[in-house]
């Protein structure tokens, strides 16, 4: 049976994620979802705290990129495995390919038009993108992520590393627009043109009633058949 969705703070996120790091290290697999609540910012992990704009909660997660603005209407799903495991081959890239292709699946199955973005189709990112994901990690893509068809990015993958032991860490934006990450951030309007290219999954074809929960509901037994090896 799938875990329940939980709601937490911007802390005990991030301390959800270490925690099943920390276990997957001692050989076992995790997997977790949450939103946050109240809402925060999340920094990447070698993100400066000036990035910040004063009045909302800041916290800083294990994997990098930039800041995610996060709340009850962003799905956040944490998913831990030991050395070894089918999850954690060694090169990274390739650890990302059966995550974002089980989420890809999940949707279409709702009857979201998305698929995966390619390797070649990442590394071919402009300079400037590049840059601005440094500052919100919507504004960027990275090979596996879940696009809409149009090319708008829709899901977001990170990874951390320790011991062999790999922690995959998934968002999707349900009700909350993903650009709004800019409104917390200093020169946020900077990044308006890269976050443009950003989605909601309530905006989705047929998904304007899409909830977290419910979310977690379809994607939490491919995660966990995946978590299983």
């Amino acid at each position: 049976m799938t875990e329940p969705l939980r709601r937490l703070d911007a802390d005990a996120y991030v301390a959800l994620g270490a925690g099943l790091l920390e276990a997957a290290q001692d050989g076992s697999a995790g997997l977790a979802a949450c939103v946050v609540e109240p809402a925060a910012l999340v920094l990447g992990s070698a993100q400066p705290e000036a990035d910040a704009r004063p009045g909302i909660p800041v916290a800083r997660r294990g994997t990098g990129g930039g800041a995610v603005f996060c709340d009850a209407g962003t799905l956040l799903v944490d998913l831990a495995v030991p050395a070894g495991h089918p999850l954690a081959p060694e090169d990274v890239t390739d650890a990302y390919r059966p995550v974002g292709e089980a989420i890809r699946d999940a949707l279409q199955g709702l009857g979201v038009g998305c698929r995966t973005v390619d390797v070649a189709e990442a590394r071919a990112m402009s300079d400037a993108r590049r840059a601005a994901a440094r500052r919100a990690c919507w504004a960027g893509i990275s090979p596996y992520e879940v696009v809409l068809d149009d090319g708008r990015k829709l899901v977001g993958l990170a990874q951390r590393r320790r011991r062999g032991a790999v922690l995959h860490q998934i968002a999707v934006p349900v009700t909350t627009p993903p650009a709004r990450v800019a409104e917390h951030l200093v020169g946020g309007d900077e990044l308006a043109g890269e976050l443009a290219a950003t989605a909601m999954l309530a905006a989705a074809a047929g998904c304007g009633s899409a909830t977290p929960a419910g979310l977690w509901d379809v994607l939490g037994g491919p995660l966990a058949r995946l978590a299983a090896g």
